[in-house]
């Protein structure tokens, strides 16, 4: 496991892209291939970051999918042989390396200082356990996002290859902390939609049966007692949709596609109807107005970006 920490956090073995071109040209041809800034990008998936003689600085950046933990690309330009080479390795972010120090040295610090305080005290033991939980959520964390971002090592190295028209030379040493996945894994999209749709799909049912008593009046005495059953029902079938969509995403059925949408405007439309229909808003109507045009926006993002990943989707069998 501390090869691992070890690997994730000083980064990948060295690696070499052998350019074809002058040093000019190099960093021009690399500058024009990717992108400074990625704002308002929902077509494509881009490299971004600083691309100088002195430094470069990459990353993959998809729509709509962040990842603070995701591998970086750091190196720099130089000459080896009379070739220019552009040299570095894959590592996290600096600014995760800070926040991920602090939180491993706080939580160190508590667990540690919480040993101390059971010495004169063993009744005190159980204070060292949210330390300790919180340091192997910290682990946990490391290594998901890592997962995650499994294949953007390999996409970064083949933008920089085709820019230079470069052949890769990894540096000697132990495997590399970013290995590129076997060419039939699925793509990281497939993956984290098949995710995010059983959970979403698994707190809908679980709504359904915890917000309602069994006679059908809320727990909570909220305003869903102007149709608790109707709630009920919308709620569970929600659930069973997403799960069913999970399934069919994980597959990259197409039809999965197309349900993507259906949820979509199935959870804002309900959501919104349910929201202007309530006779107790008083005068926060013109508000609410305001934020249900916020929420149609939203939508259209959303089913924009959710057209863009048809690509991934096939009539299987």
């Amino acid at each position: 496991m501390f090869r691992w920490i070890k690997d994730i956090w000083v980064g990948s073995d060295p690696i070499e892209f052998a350019s074809s071109y002058d040093l000019p040209e190099s960093v021009a041809r690399l500058k024009a291939a990717t992108r400074r800034w990625s704002l308002f990008n929902l077509s494509e998936e881009v490299a971004v970051g600083r691309v100088s003689e002195s430094r470069v600085s990459l990353q993959r950046v998809i729509p709509m999918v962040g990842n603070s933990f995701k591998p970086v690309f750091v190196g720099r330009f130089g000459h080896d042989q009379g070739k220019v080479v552009l040299a570095g390795r894959f590592t996290l972010n600096l600014f995760v390396k800070i926040f991920m120090t602090f939180w491993f040295g706080f939580c160190s610090l508590f667990v540690v200082l919480s040993l101390i305080s059971v010495l004169h005290s063993p009744a005190a033991a159980p204070m060292a356990l949210p330390g300790i939980g919180m340091l192997i959520l910290g682990l946990g964390m490391m290594r998901l996002f890592a997962w995650f971002s499994r294949n953007d090592p390999a996409w970064l190295s083949e933008v920089i290859r085709t820019a230079l028209h470069a052949q890769a030379s990894l540096g000697e040493g132990p495997a590399s902390a970013f290995p590129i996945p076997p060419r039939n894994a699925k793509p990281r999209f497939i993956v984290v939609a098949t995710g995010a749709f059983i959970l979403f799909g698994v707190m809908c049912l679980l709504g359904a049966l915890r917000t309602m008593q069994p006679n059908g009046i809320p727990s909570d005495g909220s305003f869903l007692a102007r149709y608790p059953e109707a709630i009920r029902i919308v709620a569970a079938l929600n659930g069973a949709l997403l799960l069913a969509c999970a399934y069919g995403i994980y597959h990259r059925y197409l039809f999965a596609w197309w349900a993507g949408f259906a949820v979509l405007l199935f959870g804002q439309g309900w959501s919104m109807a349910n929201f202007l229909s309530s006779h107790d808003l008083g005068n926060t109507q013109g508000p609410a107005i305001f934020l249900c045009l916020g929420s149609i926006i939203i939508v259209i993002i959303w089913g924009r970006w959710w057209y863009l990943q048809r690509i991934h989707f096939y009539w299987g069998s």
